[in-house]
């Protein structure tokens, strides 16, 4: 590795390497693309080919033993990620990994340690947690211009469709919608408490067709009567959003997850009913940028100069644990504390 920038190798040819990392790797200033591993050689050297990629490796573990890559992007599916995530941990490969980190808390615990036990850093790929719109939410929450926050309303659905294979409606991939998408809101949900839930009660919908988890309702309740609703599903077109109820107003945040060139937050300071008055401040927080780029500029600088990152590898252990508990919920019909 050189003292300026990190090579990375991309595990597999799936299409978020092209339309998600690739890019935003080719936007830092401090990373390069040097290989891709594939099982099958034809596929790899045709990927390569196309995005400009100096190295190619039949099987993934040709890539892990090579001198070739610092770090390495894990897409593959999503119960494949520890298995791989682990392997190029003793391999001495930092990791950035594709959300959901696991398919179970045990899992993420696993690889966290595996990650901490040969010194390499594991990132989940959450990559809201790096753009400035997140920090004002931070900020806002923290220096309590918008009062304690006291309940949150957050969704995340999409029309998936059923006419094609897809990896998320595969149950032995580990499909779902609560991994998927569900992931997203419930780690946006505790980031903004900035503390672990205390119980869950849940209503998941399991597709009989495919036998995955397709809608989901649940309320994760936190210290002191606090709460947060998530709705999160894949088939229905609502798309992302969060709404922040507060002690002084509230904090709609049309794009929490990816924001885009539009995005911006929107404050409603509230007064008391019924003289109450709605004070109304909207902050742009668009970009042209690609939402990667700012997690892997600060994945390499981490890489690079021994740092630790801003969001460790054990936050995703919290996620799993309240998605794990929403299963519970859901199958025994209760109440599951946490």
């Amino acid at each position: 590795m050189s003292e300026t920038r990190v090579r990375w190798g991309i595990i597999s040819t799936a299409r978020i390497g092209t339309t998600a990392f690739i890019p935003a790797m080719r936007e830092t200033s401090n990373g390069e693309i040097s290989a891709v591993a594939s099982r099958e050689r034809e596929k790899g050297e045709a990927f390569a080919s196309e995005y400009d990629i100096p190295n190619v490796f039949e099987g993934y573990e040709a890539m892990l033993a090579s001198d070739a890559v610092d770090a390495v992007y894990n897409a593959l599916p999503n119960t494949m990620h520890a298995e791989w995530t682990i392997k190029a941990a003793e391999h001495g490969k930092h990791i950035f990994c594709e959300k959901p980190l696991a398919v179970s808390s045990s899992e993420a615990k696993a690889m966290a340690d595996a990650c901490e036990a040969n010194g390499v850093h594991l990132l989940e790929a959450f990559v809201f947690y790096f753009h400035e719109q997140t920090s004002k939410i931070r900020q806002l929450l923290d220096e309590g211009e918008i009062g304690e926050l006291l309940q949150m309303a957050v969704h995340f659905c999409f029309r998936l469709p059923r006419d094609r294979p897809n990896i998320r409606l595969d149950k032995d991939l580990g499909g779902g919608a609560l991994l998927d998408v569900g992931s997203y809101a419930i780690t946006f949900v505790r980031f903004a408490f900035d503390e672990e839930p205390v119980s869950v009660q849940a209503s998941v919908y399991v597709d009989p067709e495919y036998g995955v988890d397709t809608r989901t309702s649940a309320i994760l309740e936190f210290a002191e009567g606090r709460s947060a609703v998530v709705q999160v599903g894949m088939d229905s077109p609502v798309g992302p959003g969060a709404i922040l109820m507060t002690s002084k107003g509230v904090l709609e945040v049309p794009q929490p997850f990816h924001p885009r060139t539009d995005a911006q937050l929107v404050v409603r300071r509230i007064g008391d009913y019924p003289t109450r008055a709605d004070v109304v401040e909207k902050m742009p927080f668009g970009s042209d940028g690609q939402p990667f780029a700012p997690a892997l500029e600060h994945f390499n600088d981490c890489v690079l100069d021994g740092s630790p990152l801003l969001v460790s590898p054990r936050n995703a252990i919290g996620t799993l644990c309240v998605i794990d508990a929403i299963h519970q919920s859901a199958k025994e019909g209760r109440r599951v504390d946490l």
